[in-house]
């Protein structure tokens, strides 16, 4: 047998460059794998950093929510008790907590009318009431839905829901479902529902008004999961009181915890932290056209979101829109005082929206 042939030795020179290239490549994934190491931390560090950020915040919100939560509520208690039903009329049909929509026992209407015999259908006042998004209840706003009953009206008052639990845009849509229920029993009700106006105080009027541009911008309205029974109603006229017509204005405005309540509103996420489309799209202001209803729209000179309205006013002006525009002045001149029948400015203000109720009727 032959000898097997000797492999040649590889020469010094080769086996070096062998060796150092095999000790780059090893530092090299020991540099790539520290590297990644680094950004894997930077990325946790990142990610817990916003976790514990976005947890501080909710925190932060759920602390001012239950303060402001317990200012509303002691509000609403102190106030159905004493001022806010104060003057508020008697003889009337009333029937309370009607519940509207089968999937929710939380939502409900009031709903109130005059006693005796009337000629036709009732005309139909629909009532939004304020509070903050937060709060707020048909049965403490009963001193002015009664005397908007007792002009002749068969007023529903709505309970919406609270924020954050009924964040937007689910209020709009239940107040829709309200109607909804409304158009169903108007034979059994004896209620004209192709002749209605939308009202509403503070929050509510920001709801009213999100209603009547609904009701005239198909663009808006698209944007909505509306009531497929009500989704194409249409209003005669709009009763604004000291309403909210651009949220972001309410955060620069001063408003005390205007802040919190728009946050709640907009499901605890800040307004100012909500994209473009978003804070448009909460704001009627952005929406209102030339085929906005005819307006009572009421502001007052002790309030911080007196401006709103004016800038509300101003855009009717523009637009051609009919209107009439209380400003309520001197002390108790303050937001949302035509709920209550207690003051002087508050009746007076009643006969002005009585007077423009009727001037409907008569057009």
């Amino acid at each position: 047998m032959k000898d097997k042939k000797k492999k040649a030795p590889v020469p010094f020179g080769e086996k070096y460059e062998s060796l150092r290239e095999r000790q780059r490549l090893f530092h090299a994934a020991l540099k790539e794998n520290r590297e990644r190491r680094r950004e894997l931390m930077k990325e946790n560090t990142a990610q817990a950093k916003a976790k514990a950020k976005k947890l501080a915040r909710r925190i932060s919100f759920g602390i001012k929510y239950t303060y402001a939560m317990g200012g509303r509520l002691r509000n609403e208690i102190v106030g159905m008790l004493t001022v806010y039903n104060f003057g508020r009329a008697v003889f009337l049909h009333v029937k309370r907590h009607i519940r509207f929509d089968p999937s929710d026992e939380k939502l409900y209407l009031n709903t109130y009318y005059p006693l005796g015999k009337h000629k036709g259908r009732y005309k139909v006042f629909l009532y939004i009431h304020g509070g903050g998004w937060m709060g707020g209840w048909p049965e403490s706003r009963e001193a002015f839905t009664t005397r908007i009953a007792t002009a002749g009206y068969f007023v529903a008052s709505v309970y919406y829901g609270e924020a954050p639990r009924y964040a937007h845009p689910k209020m709009i849509e239940n107040i829709y479902k309200a109607i909804g229920w409304l158009r169903d029993h108007a034979d059994e009700l004896d209620i004209d529902m192709e002749s209605i106006v939308v009202s509403g105080e503070s929050a509510g009027a920001h709801l009213a008004a999100m209603a009547a541009c609904i009701s005239t911008n198909p663009e808006y309205a698209a944007k909505f999961n509306l009531d497929k029974r009500a989704k194409e109603q249409k209003f005669s006229a709009t009763v604004l009181n000291c309403g909210v017509y651009d949220l972001e204005k309410v955060v620069e405005s001063g408003f005390k915890r205007g802040g919190i309540y728009t946050q709640a509103y907009c499901g605890g996420t800040p307004v100012k932290e909500t994209d473009e489309e978003f804070r448009r799209e909460i704001s009627p202001i952005y929406w209102v056209n030339e085929r906005f209803p005819p307006t009572f729209a009421i502001s007052a000179e002790n309030d911080k979101l007196a401006l709103l309205t004016f800038d509300l006013i101003d855009k009717f002006m523009r637009l051609g829109v009919p209107y009439v525009h209380y400003h309520g002045e001197g002390r108790f001149a303050v937001h949302a005082f035509a709920i209550t029948m207690a003051l002087k400015i508050s009746r007076d203000a009643m006969k002005q929206i009585r007077r423009f109720l009727s001037s409907l009727q008569k057009s």
